[in-house]
């Protein structure tokens, strides 16, 4: 995988895993690439295209962006900056079909969703930066309040070789996927084009039964369960 592909698989990643939580279950999260979505985040903000019937805050996901180089570090590992743009329209937040959620709570647990959350391959785990959210100026008169978050994260440059978790087995080309939370009931997830194994991705699979792939096929898995936060994700080759 090239590194310009490494760097892009962050953002949807990181936006499917936002759909995928129970806490945004209510916000209008957008995934921002090389233009902005104004139509589509203004009419959420203004309570008419908002996510499960409500309105009056949005996300927008950015792509992230590829810092400095650490100084002191055994290989190529450099610092990973993930943003977001928090937006609240209060007039219609704090009404009776808005989120009720401020723009600094939202800041606040897109924080501790990723905190030390590792997403597989070669990015480890984010952490805030110094100042993780700030107040910034919006264009004109514009009704609505934003903020910007930032996350970081360490980045190596090339993929890493890690061990296959004891939730998932492969004999041949048949994968079996077990659920490892005490009392069970978790929803398990899998992809295999690459995407992230979450709810909130149309394109990820629940697991039911064992399930078989081709020889070489790359297994991505995530489990979920009720209200708790999904757990981390698991990445294997299959062989």
């Amino acid at each position: 995988m090239s590194l310009a592909s490494q760097i892009e698989s962050v953002q949807p990643d990181v936006y499917y895993k936002l759909l995928s939580e129970p806490w945004f279950g209510a916000i209008a999260i957008f995934k921002v690439r090389e233009k902005r979505l104004d139509t589509e985040v203004n009419r959420a903000l203004a309570g008419l295209a908002g996510r499960n019937g409500k309105g009056g805050a949005s996300i927008e996901v950015l792509m992230p962006a590829l810092k400095n180089a650490l100084p002191d570090t055994a290989g190529p590992i450099c610092t990973l900056e993930q943003k977001f743009i928090v937006k609240e329209q209060p007039a219609v937040n704090q009404g009776t079909h808005g989120t009720r959620l401020s723009a600094e709570q939202i800041a606040v647990n897109i924080a501790q969703t990723f905190q030390l959350f590792f997403l597989g391959g070669p990015m480890q785990g984010f952490y805030t930066a110094p100042t993780f959210y700030e107040y910034i100026s919006a264009p004109g008169d514009a009704p609505f309040i934003p903020l910007a978050v930032t996350l970081r994260a360490t980045f190596a440059l090339t993929a890493l070789t890690r061990t296959l978790a004891p939730a998932a087995s492969a004999a041949a080309e048949t994968v079996t996927l077990t659920d490892q939370q005490p009392g069970g009931g978790s929803a398990l997830y899998y992809t295999t084009d690459g995407s992230f194994p979450g709810p909130g991705n149309p394109n990820a699979m629940l697991y039911s039964t064992p399930f078989t792939v081709a020889s070489g096929a790359v297994v991505r898995a995530a489990a979920y369960n009720g209200a708790l936060q999904g757990s981390m994700v698991d990445t294997f080759d299959v062989t």
